[in-house]
């Protein structure tokens, strides 16, 4: 009898965490501060998650450290102290490694492995998890903090094993030695935030980069550099306050920078000073106080296109460089300071997707539909199988033996978030429909772990009974989703990660709650006061009835 087909009887622990990132970490010490058994799992050597394995050259954040961080421990809070204030990716992973270590739950954590399936047992209510080391642990709630952005997207493109020179991941990037690329013919494929960033570093020592798009983003300044001591100040003073504050926002941060006017009371001159006064203070995006108008965005979106190409000296590429087909917002946006730039180098050209298409990728280079490119090296910036590609990788098996990628064959269905309708007790933060990558990540990470172990709470309180999302709640929460994105310009008309159009033949769903911050975490603690109307309570096995 294998491990897989062994009679569940007794969990080996309360809870398994799967990732190490900002809610793997967080997770595994509430469940040791709530006094539950806990183990965790992750594939990489060391904890990070996507700040492990993005290790590529010019990596780093877009959301300032300042509100990337954790904020549940005041001492954390006053004792780290960052260097710039959008932080590199070495940086951000020696901040996890060291909330980690502060928290003691490197312990609990077996590295270099995967989590391969999840089995509930109907007749225990436990579930089972297969690990790549032919291990088997039970417990009775799974957490899978995998993350959004953690199962790379393959390149669909002939000829990829045939290429023998090297070639490279940004989403994988390697950590056990250095990638000389010093005097090399590089190709880049990919322009979204990884390409952005890897592009200038790359251009700083190849010959020759050969940068091949298939469409343009948005491009605009970062807000990196020194730290304001003034608000650093702030935030340690009262962390708990900040914390709290946080959660009353819309995106879970410290509040942007917003301009003062309103578009629809300017003429055309007033929003063309508004418009440069935001792009001096980097705060474009929210030039006007009702700058989510379409006909704001429209504006807003036409003045960053004409400040991207500016910056750029040949018409061409700067034409190509700037993305006409979809308002700002649309798709995610990026932002570098050098990343236009590098095309006015001589040895750095752009490469136009939809004009001249890639046919194939040959042993020496890429042919093109018009030209054979000779290359030394191909970096892949090509993303990810973005939200749901991460539960995908895990073989889920839930009620009745319905597996996940079967309850999502048309795409993500879940409620709040973290939770599926037929799989009890298992939890997914960072999922679809949360405010995932439009929020800032770490404060969703805290918010989701404590919502999460709250309802583990109230389960143990009341029997352990079995706990899963009525299906009529996921398909409120589906058209809640649907409702929000269709106030945010191009979410919905747009091709993009966030409803998996980089990814063919995977189901077209909006994946993002577009309804703020402050509107999610009350519809999730409204659940838990209410005792969970929206959800449908099993009976826990050989304990009688559910509370």
């Amino acid at each position: 009898m294998t491990d897989t087909e062994r009679p569940i009887t007794h969990p080996d622990y309360d809870v398994v965490v799967v990732g190490s990132g900002f809610a793997g970490i967080y997770a595994l010490w509430t469940a040791r501060q709530r006094g539950l058994s806990v183990r965790g799992f992750e594939r990489g050597a060391d904890v990070g998650g996507t700040w492990y394995w993005n290790a590529y050259p010019g990596a780093r954040c877009d959301v300032e450290s300042y509100n990337y961080a954790y904020f549940f421990n005041s001492d954390i809070v006053r004792d780290w102290s960052w260097s710039d204030a959008c932080a590199g990716q070495k940086e951000i992973q020696r901040y996890l490694r060291f909330v980690a270590e502060r928290c003691d739950v490197v312990k609990d954590i077996t590295f270099n492995t995967k989590v391969l399936s999840a089995r509930y047992d109907e007749a225990t209510g436990l579930w089972a998890l297969r690990t790549s080391a032919d291990d088997t642990v039970t417990c009775r709630y799974p957490v899978l903090a995998i993350g959004a952005l953690s199962d790379p997207k393959a390149p669909d493109i002939e000829g990829v094993a045939d290429f023998k020179g090297e070639a490279y991941f940004t989403s994988s990037w390697p950590k056990d030695r250095v990638v000389d690329l010093r005097g090399k013919r590089v190709g880049v494929i990919g322009t979204g935030s990884s390409g952005v960033q890897v592009i200038p570093e790359i251009a700083k020592v190849a010959s020759e980069v050969h940068v091949f798009q298939r469409t343009a983003n948005y491009v605009t300044p970062t807000n990196g550099g020194p730290m304001d001591a003034a608000l650093v100040a702030a935030l340690r003073d009262d962390p708990q306050a900040v914390r709290r504050a946080f959660r009353e926002t819309y995106g879970g941060h410290t509040p942007l920078r917003m301009g003062d006017e309103r578009f629809v009371e300017l003429d055309a001159a007033g929003r063309e000073r508004v418009l440069r006064e935001a792009w001096a203070g980097n705060y474009t995006a929210l030039a006007f106080r009702d700058a989510y108008l379409p006909e704001a965005n429209a504006a807003i979106s036409d003045f960053i296109r004409q400040r991207m190409h500016e910056q750029v000296n040949d018409p061409w590429t700067a034409d190509h460089l700037v993305p006409w087909d979809h308002p700002y917002g649309g798709k995610r946006p990026c932002q570098s300071d050098v990343y236009l730039q590098t095309f006015n180098l001589p040895h750095v050209r752009l490469v136009s997707l939809p004009e001249t298409p890639i046919e194939k990728i040959l042993p020496d280079g890429i042919k093109t539909s018009t030209e054979t490119i000779p290359l030394d090296v191909i970096v892949y910036a090509t993303g990810f199988d973005a939200i749901s590609g991460p539960v995908f990788a895990i073989d889920i098996q839930g009620m009745g033996g319905r597996k996940m990628k079967d309850a999502w064959a048309d795409g993500p269905l879940n409620y709040l978030g973290t939770m599926v309708h037929g799989f009890p007790n298992l939890f997914l933060p960072s999922s679809a429909m949360s405010p995932s990558v439009l929020s800032n990540m770490a404060t969703l990470a805290e918010q989701q772990v404590d919502f999460i172990f709250d309802t583990i709470e109230w389960l143990d309180q009341h029997g352990r009974p079995q706990l899963h999302p009525r299906a009529d709640s996921q398909e409120f929460w589906r058209k809640e989703t649907l409702r929000y994105a269709e106030r945010r310009p191009g979410a919905l008309t747009t091709k993009s990660w966030y409803s998996g159009a980089n990814i063919p033949g995977k189901a077209r769903v909006f994946m993002v709650y577009c309804g703020g911050f402050k509107r999610y975490n009350e519809t999730c603690y409204r659940e838990l006061q209410n005792d969970f109307p929206g959800y449908e309570l099993l009976n826990a096995p050989g304990r009688g009835e559910a509370a």
